[in-house]
This record gives structure tokens, sequence and C-alpha cells, in this order.
């Protein structure tokens, strides 16, 4: 039996998911001077903690032997400061990639909310645009109850190490006081890192059934979002339209696809039928997505309720990759990661650069343990 060529991993991602390691193995793809580069994922290891930190101790322990030498050839090559500087304990390696900044920057974020040791909800995503795929996109969601210490402090320090600007964490302080629930939101490649702080609040049940009444919509998010390397800094308001029926938020989407691209529109509507299928579609939270910074034109279309799987929506996905004209491996390697998991949002329409794009949420997992009473959102 001939057995398979054997394929080599060149790029790789970690992340924690229900109390393991996971790892992630690919090969990166340079797109060009300008493009950065992009990862298609062809393995998934799933590894317990404890096992992961054998692991770790045991690969430190077998490299060891080889670090100097392979330092020494690298520098041969080198100027005679850069090889001194190559020949020091950590120094870089020729031809060595750039850390990966979003990927420490991802785990310093898990690891802050981590040590609270506070019941959490980890969610993650990937978005879709032109030529685009952005799978390095989470969500940890936290009860404002379960938070350590001063709610409001404990939760604004970690925002602050990961560089919240001034002007956000004051408008966050004066609104923390409305948060049930908060949100800590990332997403990250070469090109940008944005850190996200989502506070949640709890409507009261008057105020839904006067706004259903009314058709009028009411804040449930107030969200605050910046860039780690451009000088970037929005407010996001998150407006739910409590308990519309399927051709009430179907009229909404044609609003806010209004000029806008008529497939994009059609695969939103479709996610709403798919859903409405399963689900009274009164069940599925929709909400409006605005940004006073700029004019950006969005939904957010909660799919829990209709139990749905990623795979179940394989057809809308395959019209989201082709719509947005991206690369069919790419797209598959993710997708064969994360068939079997819960589909949780799908979110879509103008972002604030004005570009079209969907965001797909899934895999919702309890870490250790969560209120089951608290909705998804």
């Amino acid at each position: 039996m001939d057995l398979p060529a054997p394929q080599i991993a060149d790029a790789f991602q970690i992340v924690l998911e229900k109390g393991e390691i996971v790892l992630e193995f690919g090969r990166a793809e340079e797109l060009g001077p300008s493009e950065g580069v992009v990862v298609a994922v062809s393995d998934r290891v799933r590894i317990p903690l404890e096992a992961a930190r054998r692991l770790a101790q045991t690969l430190t322990e077998a490299l060891k032997p080889h670090l100097q030498e392979t330092r020494r050839v690298e520098a041969m090559g080198l100027s005679p400061a850069d090889a001194a500087h190559a020949m020091s304990a950590g120094g870089p390696r020729a031809g060595q990639r750039p850390p990966d900044r979003s990927g420490a920057q991802a785990a310093t974020l898990l690891g802050l909310v981590g040590d609270w040791g506070a019941p959490r909800l980890y969610e993650r995503s990937f978005q879709a645009s032109e030529a685009e795929l952005r799978s390095n996109r989470f969500l940890l969601t936290v009860n404002a109850s379960d938070i350590p210490g001063d709610k409001c402090e404990s939760a604004l320090a970690i925002c602050e190490r990961m560089a919240m600007p001034d002007r956000l964490r004051d408008e966050a302080a004066r609104n923390f006081a409305m948060a049930k629930c908060i949100h800590f939101g990332f997403e990250g490649d070469a090109r940008n890192i944005v850190c996200k702080l989502y506070l949640e609040r709890a409507v009261p049940a008057d105020e839904a059934a006067a706004a259903a009444s009314s058709g009028e919509a009411v804040l449930l998010h107030l969200a605050f979002k910046w860039s780690l390397m451009r000088a970037e800094a929005v407010t996001t308001r998150y407006m739910w339209r409590p308990f519309l029926d399927a051709d009430g938020v179907s009229a909404r989407l044609k609003d806010i696809y209004s000029g806008g691209n008529a497939e994009s529109l059609a695969i939103a509507e479709a996610f709403l039928r798919l859903a409405a299928s399963r689900a009274d579609a009164r069940e599925l939270q929709f909400l409006e997505v605005e940004e006073t910074e700029n004019a950006r034109r969005s939904f957010d279309l909660n799919l829990y309720n209709a139990k749905l799987q990623v795979r179940d929506a394989d057809a809308l996905l395959q019209r989201v990759r082709s719509r947005f004209h991206i690369r069919p491996g790419q797209f598959q390697a993710l997708y064969d990661q994360i068939g079997a998991m819960p589909l949780g949002h799908v979110a879509g329409g103008l972002h604030r650069d004005g570009a079209d794009f969907f965001n797909i949420y899934y895999g919702v997992v309890a870490l250790p343990r969560f209120n089951a009473q608290m909705s998804n959102s």
C-alpha cells in the first residue's frame, strides 16, 4: 500500500477551547509585498492542558542541543554586528518570519481573562470580504456578576493592558453600570489587530414590548473598538428590534442593503429563511449596527435558537465564498474544521470602510461553565 506523501506545515496557531489546547497547522502563502500572508489550515490537533504542558517541556529540551549550532550556521551569512545579535540567546534567525504579533496579542487577552477564573463563553468567528478570509477572531463573554473585585476597574484594567485609548476608556467607565455582561472581542492578522469591549444591557420587558409595538429599536450593546496598529478607534451601537417576524427582518435587510450588492442581500435573506425554517423568526435576535464616526450600515442576526450547525449552511457559505472570490482551498480548509460546530450568528452589510462583508460566528463553548440562563449574543 502506498503511503500518502508527507506534508510539511510552516505555520501554526494555538487557541484554547473547552479547556484544551488546540493546535492548527497549515501552509503560509505570500500574496504580495502589500497584501501580507494567508494560511490554509490543513490539520487541527486537540491536546489536554496537562499533556500540552508536558509537550512544551519536551520540545524545549529536544531543541536545546541544536539551537546554538543553528545560530552559528545562520550567523555565518550576516554582518559582524548582526551575527553577534543572532548568536545571543533569543536572537532572531536569518530568514525567520517576524513574530506573529496578532497571535501573541490574542494569547495575552485570553490569558488575562482566564486569570479571573470566572465562568465565560468562548466563541470564534471568521470574516469574509473581497478576496479575504480572516479567521483569527473571537469573543469572550463574562457575566458582570462574575467579574472579580471592582467590576468596572477589573474589566478596564484588561482593556488598558490591550492599549485601549483614553477616550474610549472614559466612555466605557461612564456607561459600565448598564452591563449585565461584557464581551471582550479580538480580531487580528498581519495588517491590523483590533480589540473590543462590549457592554450588554438587560433590556426590561416593558421597554422591549414598547419598542416592538412602536417599531422602534432599543440599545442592546455599546461597544468600544480600537486598533493596535493604526490610529483607529470607534464606538459602536447595536440596536435591537424586538420580536420582528420574518417579513419584518427581511424588510430591514432590504433597507440595510439599499443600493448595495444584490447577491449579498440574497445571501442574508437565505440565512434568515434557513433559520426561520427551524425556529420562529420572532425568537431570533435581529440587531442593526451603527457608528457615529462613519457610515457603517450592517446587521447581526442571532441564530442560536434555530439550533443549526455550520454544515447546515454549507450551500450558503459556498455562496459567500464565491461572492467574495475567496480561494476554494483556503475556504475548505477552514470549513472542514468547523462544519460540525454550532452556528451562532451571521452579520453583514457595509463595514466602516464601505466594504461589503459577512461575519460567521460558531462553536461557542463554556469555560469552565456558564450561566445557561444568559442569552447568547
